[in-house]
């Protein structure tokens, strides 16, 4: 059918439009210069890094991956994979959702706002984000497996259970946040689910819920029995949260506005705060119409779905970073959440039509909602990857790499990098460390960068005359001809839009 053509070249070809230019733009990050050189001086030394962190897995994919790359030059391709499996995600996602009630448009509808996000903007723009979106196949997989057999009872059930518990478990070996992602799906296929099917609501949700938790739990025990055996050393970052009241305020406060805002970012300094506000406040507005038409059907059970998926659900959602001490605000780990919410926009706008204030006669009218969605979403992902992180750092990038390139290393350099500052960054926007964010703004990473830059230029073996001693400051020397080279990376500030 021309319909399902038309979802399908829209969930092939818009990841790919959006986010190409960001994929090939010749940029990396801070961490992206260290995790290059480390991959090839300092084999295991990632892996124990990312392992202290609870993610051992998550370390040897990087490894091997950054070792291929090699070079700045190189990382594109990664980024491209990211991108191809946010891809796939959002094609499986919308095959698994018709499937199970959606229409088809509904469905695509989900699976295209979701690689959008901005968790998905950051996931497609960071190098080292393919293992997130590995991520969140491996926790749909996971589902699928239990899906497809679960009311079919006997031993394929046990099986398929054993099978997407040990899915879910390598799954949070990568990145826990992200294999929270089963949750999507969970929550989609249930809000649909007639009543007619051969298993109640309750059991079908209790069955893949526990399911869910024993591998999320099994990968964190044997997290802790290598801790337990000094096989690595377990970070601070591992410690748990013993302030759950304000932790619970925390939520409401910062990750539950940012998810409910959806393709709106909530910057550092309040740049475009009201656009923030407007679009959280429309979006809990549309879900909170969604429910109350849907609760004046007069179906209990019906009534009892919207609760649990607005209650229960964010919160199990987002658990991961509640349990832990930290209080991260990154849009990298709002993944699940976010996605959440998406899935309640689009039966919220189900809803409405349902309940007549959107035509029904009238498809290609309920279509244009999601089309005008898509466009609004598309255009912001496209705009925040690359003016927020692809353009900002590739200025950085090439502020260091042409400073090398320009030397003629027939001698050893004495070699000054001036730091910037926050203050000095190119973008007008900041969300952390994230979206506007600057590198160059520590001690160790611009002495990454120009390692960097030489390795660009010289590869494995430079000549006997490559050789530099290198410094960092604040503030230019006091004595300038005291180096041979001096980048002043404050100069980032006359890029910025006026």
């Amino acid at each position: 059918m021309i319909r399902t053509r038309i979802c399908l070249y829209l969930l092939l070809l818009t990841p790919l439009a959006v986010y190409w230019q960001t994929i090939f733009h010749e940029y990396g990050l801070r961490d992206d210069y260290s995790y290059l050189r480390e991959a090839r001086e300092e084999p295991g030394k990632l892996v124990k890094f990312t392992a202290s962190h609870g993610r051992p897995l998550y370390g040897a994919l990087l490894e091997t991956s950054y070792f291929v790359a090699s070079n700045v030059s190189g990382l594109p391709w990664l980024r491209l994979i990211s991108v191809g499996m946010l891809t796939l995600l959002g094609l499986a996602l919308w095959r698994q959702l018709y499937q199970s009630g959606w229409t088809e448009v509904e469905a695509a509808a989900i699976g295209l706002g979701i690689v959008l996000l901005p968790a998905a903007q950051v996931t497609a723009s960071w190098a080292l984000g393919w293992p997130y979106a590995l991520t969140l196949l491996l926790a749909l997989a996971g589902f699928s497996a239990i899906e497809t057999e679960l009311e079919r009872g006997g031993l394929k059930r046990v099986v398929a259970l054993i099978g997407g518990c040990m899915i879910y478990m390598l799954a949070g070996l990568i990145y826990q946040s992200d294999a929270l992602f089963a949750l999507v799906p969970i929550a989609a296929v249930l809000i649909v689910r007639t009543g007619r099917e051969p298993m109640k609501d309750h059991w079908w949700a209790a069955i893949h819920l526990v399911t869910l938790l024993i591998g999320l739990g099994l990968s964190y025990l044997l997290v802790q029995g290598l801790f337990n055996n000094d096989i690595f050393q377990e970070s601070a970052r591992m410690k748990l949260e013993t302030n759950p009241f304000t932790k619970f305020a925390w939520f409401l406060w910062q990750p539950l506005p940012n998810a409910l805002a959806l393709y709106a970012l909530r910057d550092d300094f309040n740049t475009g705060a009201v656009i923030f506000w407007l679009a959280a406040a429309a979006v809990a507005t549309l879900i909170g119409y969604g429910y109350k038409f849907d609760a004046a059907r007069g179906d209990p059970l019906l009534r009892k779905k919207w609760i649990l998926c607005l209650t229960a659900l964010p919160l199990l959602a987002h658990s991961v970073s509640l349990v832990a001490a930290e209080r991260s605000t990154g849009y990298r780990v709002l993944f699940t959440l976010s996605s959440l919410v998406v899935v309640m926009v689009v039966f919220a706008i189900r809803s409405l039509r349902t309940s007549g204030l959107i035509a029904q006669k009238k498809p290609y009218q309920y279509y244009a909602v999601f089309l005008v969605i898509g466009a609004i979403a598309a255009l912001s992902a496209h705009h925040n990857s690359f003016t927020l992180i692809a353009q900002p750092q590739g200025h950085e990038w090439e502020m260091v790499r042409n400073a090398v390139m320009r030397q003629d290393f027939k001698k050893p350099l004495n070699v000054y990098l001036v730091r910037a500052r926050l203050e000095d960054r190119s973008t007008e926007r900041v969300f952390r460390d994230e979206f506007g964010s600057i590198s160059s703004d520590s001690d160790w990473t611009p002495k990454e960068m120009f390692k960097a830059a030489v390795h660009e230029r010289f590869g494995d073996k430079p000549p006997k005359s490559v050789a530099y001693n290198l410094t960092t400051g604040a503030e230019l020397p006091a004595d300038e001809k005291a180096y041979d080279l001096v980048i002043d990376m404050r100069r980032l500030r006359q890029k910025r839009p006026e």
